[in-house]
């Protein structure tokens, strides 16, 4: 009975608590929408530029809530940007942007996107674009690089350290620990393995990271123009003092935070007002005037990885072929952010996006990353468009089988059994592969790489042997990938869209988001089940998770993996 009770007590107290944050939610989300949001004359829009990118946040009702709840949650929406940024080109009571830059990082294609959305602005509304940092970071100036006027706290810091591309390695740990990773794989630069395997890069793999960080750089300092990057980033690029950068041309003046509104009301000559580029989203509605529709579908996150924001090569498929079908979609934009993952779920994807393919046009955007099972995807499309900065290729495959023997015989663990074939267990840890499960594995790792590389030759129009001359696994920066063939276009996810309307023969046409985002509820409902340890270990550890979450994926990897060696972390 004792028990009964304090299980009783404990179903209710949970019930409780989960009915107190619904009504809480509600309230949040009541407050969010029920307020109607105009636009006066004279308004610039401001976009705060801090935190993570993600090319679709939460919607705003869950942001609200999870801020309510205590939760830090600073993240810029792409996709919300891009809109309100169109937007605010063509409304007249927006007379400019204005950017305040906090402690903002992001992978330089992120970068890219933003800083070519600015410069569409610009070039698109002759309206101004002002810049603001207290203290700059590397990533918010080259955002903001080509603004009217950047201005910098006379007491702030400017940061240019220039590009680092670092890998951690476990093999000492798992040699301390008695445990080996069994490793198949094909490609020398394919080095997603060599973590559990080196505790050092290998030559190929250090060749093919310097040339990453080298092309990163130099697209940097180009977009940077006559400003002596190389010179500050050798010298007191770390901790620039905000003199020095006015000095050296980096920013138009030393300002103090409250006196900027005066500067702008002085450069505009009139008093001007401020919206959020989130209100200002809402404030305004998007006009759909055209039948037809260009599908844009978002394909975001390792493929088939089991953690939280995920891609799902499934859900994918389906997408992919709901679109096929959708008479008013006229053509569909693949937006894929992906270092790759599964290859069977690759090639799932691959398929689908061949089918849609033969009804309509397909143009692919790469974000971040679409590299391994990201490109594997990509590759049939009719045109493929990269940031010159994308990590892209990584054409190679490659399988991992741990074996904990010698740990197991530390802590005196043995195992006995019986099988009724030569293969019954082959995979358990307790033992290594013998030779001939070598061979058969090595040979179906063969068999899948000669896959990819036929799906590669056939979507590129190239032959195997001129993919296999720039593939073994090896990352290409999008500016190489366009040198090499497995990139049309350099640009973003606009220019892509526009090449689809192209393509489809439209001049007039709606775009719409695929797939569809989950309204706030489900999201609440999400968070309740399957996203708590992942906030808490991200609000724990901070830029540190991205290394707990690479030991989350090794142990969820299953089956041959089509995966990139490495993300790019920026601090």
């Amino acid at each position: 009975m004792t028990a009964a009770t304090v299980v009783g007590f404990l179903i209710v107290t949970l019930i409780s608590s989960i009915l107190s944050m619904m009504i809480f939610a509600a309230f949040v989300v009541s407050a969010t929408t029920s307020k109607p949001v105009k636009v006066a004359d004279n308004t610039m829009m401001k976009i705060n530029l801090s935190g993570a990118v993600a090319e679709r946040s939460e919607n705003e009702e869950m942001e609200a809530f999870m801020r309510a709840m205590g939760e830090d949650v600073s993240t810029l929406s792409l996709s919300e940007l891009r809109s309100a940024i169109d937007k605010a080109a063509t409304t007249d009571e927006i007379c400019g942007i204005y950017i305040d830059c906090g402690m903002f990082a992001a992978s330089p294609a992120s970068v890219q996107e933003i800083r070519g959305m600015l410069r569409a602005f610009k070039e698109k509304s002759g309206k101004p674009v002002y810049a603001y940092a207290d203290n700059f970071t590397q990533d918010a100036y080259w955002a903001v690089a080509d603004a009217d006027s950047i201005w910098l706290n006379p007491t702030g810091l400017f940061t240019l350290t220039g590009i680092t591309l670092q890998s951690m390695f476990f093999e000492n740990a798992l040699s301390k620990l008695g445990v080996e990773m069994q490793v198949f794989k094909v490609g020398t630069f394919k080095s997603a393995v060599e973590p559990y395997t080196r505790n050092d890069m290998s030559d190929a793999n250090r060749e093919q990271m310097q040339r990453v960080a080298d092309n990163i750089w130099a697209q940097m300092v180009d977009d940077a123009g006559s400003r002596p990057m190389q010179r500050v980033a050798d010298g007191s690029g770390i901790v620039t003092p905000a003199r020095q950068a006015l000095e050296e041309g980096f920013v138009s003046a030393l300002l103090y935070k409250q006196d900027v509104d005066d500067r702008i009301d002085d450069i505009m000559g009139k008093d001007v007002k401020f919206i959020s580029y989130r209100k200002f989203n809402r404030a305004v509605e998007d006009v759909v005037t055209a039948a037809n529709t260009v599908a844009v579908l978002y394909a975001s996150g390792a493929i088939d990885g089991g953690q939280q924001g995920d891609m799902d090569s499934e859900k994918i498929v389906k997408e992919l072929n709901r679109l096929a079908d959708n008479d008013k979609v006229k053509a569909v934009v693949l937006r894929v952010n992906s270092p790759g993952g599964s290859a069977f779920g690759s090639e799932q994807m691959w398929y689908a996006a061949k089918r849609l393919r033969e009804k309509k046009p397909l143009v692919v955007s790469m974000g971040d990353y679409a590299a391994s099972g990201g490109y594997y995807m990509s590759c049939m499309a009719d045109t493929i468009v990269a940031q010159p900065t994308t990590l892209t290729g990584s054409i190679g495959i490659f399988g991992m089988f741990p074996c904990a023997e010698k740990l197991l015989d530390k802590i005196g663990v043995s195992f006995d059994g019986v099988k009724t074939a030569e293969h019954a267990d082959f995979g358990l840890i307790s033992r290594p592969v013998t030779a001939s499960e070598r061979a058969i594995m090595q040979e179906h790792i063969n068999r899948g790489y000669e896959l990819f590389v036929s799906r590669c030759a056939e979507g590129r129009g190239m032959t195997t042997d001129e993919i296999k001359a720039i593939a073994e696994g090896r990352v290409w920066t999008g500016a190489d990938a366009k040198r090499l063939g497995l990139v049309d276009e350099l640009g973003g996810l606009d220019r892509a869209i526009s090449i689809a309307g192209e393509m489809a023969g439209l001049a007039n046409y709606q775009v719409k988001e695929y797939p569809k985002q989950k309204d706030f509820m489900t999201q609440f409902m999400e968070a309740l089940n399957t996203d708590i340890e992942a906030r808490i270990v991200t609000r724990k550890l901070g830029s540190a998770a991205v290394y707990y979450d690479a030991l989350q994926r090794a142990q969820h990897m299953q089956g041959v993996q089509a995966l990139m060696p490495y993300v790019i972390i920026a601090d």
